[in-house]
């Protein structure tokens, strides 16, 4: 099993996975990749200091899709924080609306720009194979082909919803109780989500992307 660990560096501000394909994956890879600042410090792997990856993305789409050869692929993407949410009463619920909007914004771009980059993929396929031999031969159609896909992708969007006694400390707060309760959030929802075949189709639009949360998509 492929095992690919997200970290940004806190000296250089850069995004850095590690991955069991290129490194010996150890304990400190694990701990940084859920060091979240302040509440937990960063962690030191050969020489530099890695905090949380969700710094800078939560759910690393692009990395999933991009890495190895393309192909079609259902991915499921677990989300701990919910772009909706209630307008905020007090300081505390400021705190903790200020969170799920930063820590799920980029989950919302990458997928957003992910369709965008796959129907352009697609309609380059789609133009290549009209083209004539001696154009398909040049090495600009080469290059091209090399960007060109037709492949289709399932996102299926778990995403956890806060219960309203949460408060500010849930990016940090791991307690067996808090835990568990997550754990069956988790399990239940994807239970439910699995009963909606649709979930899983191959998609047929236009990008060749497909995407289903329970709470938009579901009829529950």
């Amino acid at each position: 099993m492929r095992l690919s660990i997200g970290a940004v560096n806190v000296r250089t501000g850069n995004f850095v996975y590690f991955d069991n394909e290129t490194h010996t994956i150890r304990p400190e890879h694990v701990m940084a990749s859920g060091s979240i600042p302040p509440g937990f410090p960063a962690v030191e792997i050969e020489g530099e200091f890695y905090w949380d990856g969700g710094l800078i993305s939560n759910t690393p789409l692009q990395w999933v899709v991009e890495q190895g050869p393309r192909q079609d692929t259902l991915a499921f993407q677990v989300d701990l924080w919910s772009a909706h949410g209630e307008l905020p009463g007090n300081l505390a619920d400021v705190v903790m609306r200020q969170k799920e909007i930063q820590y799920s914004s980029r989950t919302r771009a990458n997928t957003h720009q992910f369709k965008q980059y796959q129907r352009a993929r697609k309609t380059l396929a789609s133009l290549l194979s009209k083209l004539p031999p001696d154009l398909l031969a040049s090495e600009e159609a080469r290059m091209l082909s090399s960007i060109a896909d037709e492949k289709v992708y399932s996102l299926v969007h778990l995403i956890y919803r806060s219960k309203h006694y949460e408060g500010h400390s849930k990016d940090h707060e791991f307690s067996r109780m808090s835990m568990e309760e997550h754990w069956r959030a988790g399990y239940h929802d994807a239970v439910r989500t699995l009963r909606h075949p649709e979930a899983l189709q191959r998609p047929s639009n236009q990008e060749g992307v497909s995407t289903f949360d329970l709470a938009v998509d579901g009829r529950e």
